[in-house]
């Protein structure tokens, strides 16, 4: 019975996974991947001139899928095409077609899927009680809370060519933000305290309080419009990813545990 229950809970996981990162990066193809396509033409248009970066006199280090393009930081050396030719290379493809593109996408957002279905999964396990297409819609709403909409409060989507806060400090914030917010959701949801309930609002509060670390030049080649939209229509495919993988794993869970477990 152990070795069933197990097979139907993976099962559960990778059909929720699969059908979540399918269906997203259908979205996505409508949606962000556009709008990145054409961050990235900015940002491989850099400055039109010399005289451009050292009116400026600040650095800026342009990415394109994590590869360095140009770095400009030198007035005698505007451009330094620090690794271009490199980009073709084997260790460092950059799928340009947007069918390629698409197709890795997917996988990446299936892989995605199939682990945040684990964590909902797990808390029907924990919580033991009855699941179904509306619990499981809740439980993908508070993800979407948890992952996507605290942290999107102090550290919005960013396009490729943005200017960004040092990654560590951006990256440890998301975690504690994710963190804290996961713990005074949970809170929120299963204690009956006034006492528990405020110290959860604190513990989702303090984080933004805090703050993330901002970069000192704001200053970016991506137009300030095209930024805003990939924030809303960002936030808005997250909100559908996890109200996809809620109501999937809310129906499977139902299907294929507990339905099990009243046999």
């Amino acid at each position: 019975l152990g070795v069933k229950m197990i097979s139907r809970v993976l099962i559960t996981v990778f059909l929720t996974g699969f059908l979540g990162g399918v269906l997203v990066t259908g979205v996505q193809k409508l949606g962000t991947i556009p709008i990145i396509v054409q961050a990235e033409n900015y940002e491989l248009k850099g400055f039109d001139s010399d005289a451009d970066i050292r009116s400026k006199g600040t650095t800026y280090e342009q990415n394109l899928n994590g590869k360095t393009l140009f770095i400009h930081n030198n007035p005698d050396l505007p451009h330094q095409h620090s690794n271009v030719d490199d980009l073709h290379d084997s260790d460092s493809w950059i799928p340009e077609q947007l069918v390629e593109r698409t197709f890795f996408t997917g996988i990446s957002n299936i892989v995605t899927g199939i682990a945040f279905s684990f964590l909902l999964v797990g808390v029907y396990i924990l919580r033991g009680k009855s699941v179904s297409i509306k619990s499981g819609l809740f439980w993908g709403s508070m993800g979407f809370i948890v992952f996507s909409l605290a942290p999107s409060l102090g550290l919005p989507p960013e396009l490729p060519g943005m200017n960004k806060s040092e990654l560590g400090s951006r990256q440890l914030w998301w975690i504690g933000t994710v963190i804290l917010t996961a713990v005074g959701v949970g809170i929120l949801i299963e204690s009956k305290s006034l006492l528990f309930k405020i110290f959860a609002l604190i513990l989702i509060t303090l984080p933004h309080i805090i703050g993330e670390s901002r970069p000192n030049v704001v200053e970016s080649i991506i137009p300030t419009e095209l930024s805003s939209q990939f924030v809303i229509v960002s936030l808005l495919t997250s909100a559908f990813f996890w109200i996809v993988l809620g109501v999937f794993s809310g129906y499977f869970y139902k299907k294929q545990v507990q339905e099990l477990n009243l046999k």
